[in-house]
């Protein structure tokens, strides 16, 4: 799959994403920082899976956090911190916006014609690019009104999105790797916005909470399991 990174998508479809736990705020919402080999590992994790479960295809993956009881994993191309909650995405229904919504649009330093090529996964024993030193790290914090961090009382996140949301998300998250400024923040577009928020492909129903997008670089997988990848032999 080829993606052009000198311009924006249009949103098309309405997502949606909901916490669970024990007494969260309905105002909480959720931040995710990106290391750089993050976004770039979401992105073509996404791209494959467009072009695997087709238009009327339907699937959702569960991604477990470092270091916890269950062991974490990549399923989409990026680690989970131990202090994150699970994630699940969800790929299902289509609910297709009724009207084009103005949003804001990051920068693109490069302005000339840039396409880049997803090639298809690499064999199991070899690893891809974006795996290097394992640095493909995501946290994920619940932040309430008052700023406060209330990560251990969410349990599990849900992101619903449908088909062609795949495609334009992987595109604004290869466009945001490519132009990746540490620091930088973006509070994702949704249908309950009062000022304009920004377009990664991919806008949230009035239901969902706030969701914020940062990019930061988190070290590495040893920093959250240091015992990653180490066999446990069982002795009893």
């Amino acid at each position: 799959m080829m993606l052009e990174l000198n311009k924006h998508v249009q949103i098309k479809e309405i997502s949606e994403l909901t916490l669970s736990g024990i007494n969260l705020d309905k105002d909480c919402k959720a931040e995710f920082t990106f290391s750089k080999a993050a976004l770039i590992g979401f992105a073509t994790n996404l791209c494959w899976l467009y072009e695997d479960i087709g238009r009327m295809g339907q699937t959702h993956i569960h991604i477990e956090p470092l270091g916890g009881r269950i062991p974490g994993n990549q399923a989409l191309g990026f680690f989970l911190t131990s202090k994150s909650p699970s994630l699940i995405v969800q790929v299902g229904e289509r609910q297709i916006l009724d009207d084009i919504k103005i949003c804001k649009q990051i920068s693109i330093r490069n302005k000339v014609n840039k396409l880049i090529e997803i090639r298809e996964p690499v064999c199991e024993e070899s690893m891809e690019e974006y795996e290097l030193g394992l640095q493909n790290i995501v946290d994920i914090k619940i932040v309430n009104k008052n700023g406060e961090d209330v990560s251990k009382k969410c349990v599990q996140i849900v992101l619903k999105i449908g088909y062609e949301t795949i495609k334009n998300l992987a595109i604004m998250l290869m466009i945001l790797a490519n132009n990746f400024f540490t620091g930088y923040e973006y509070l994702l577009a949704n249908l309950n916005q009062d000022t304009l928020q920004y377009n990664m492909g991919i806008i949230f129903s009035k239901e969902s909470p706030e969701v914020v997008i940062k990019c930061k670089e988190l070290g590495c997988v040893y920093d959250y399991a240091p015992n990653f990848g180490v066999m446990k032999m069982d002795y009893t």
